[in-house]
């Protein structure tokens, strides 16, 4: 099995699109099907986290430094 990098939503997007298509083409479980999107929920979520977190870090250092 190939390991596959998800490090940007539009990797896991393309991911998810691959999976529906093998799922409508029956060329994969829909057991195995569920869990990669379930995964992938959470794996956006986790991304849109930490892209918040960088933001909010970054607005803090311009206040800081503003202020200091």
């Amino acid at each position: 099995m190939q390991e596959i990098r998800l490090n940007n939503p539009r990797q896991v997007k393309r991911l998810l699109n691959r999976t529906i298509n093998q799922l409508l083409n029956g060329t994969i479980e829909v057991e195995k099907a569920r869990c990669i999107g379930y995964l992938g929920s959470i794996l956006l979520k986790a991304i849109e986290v930490e892209e918040l977190d960088d933001r909010l870090t970054e607005i803090e250092r311009q206040i800081a430094r503003t202020n200091a």
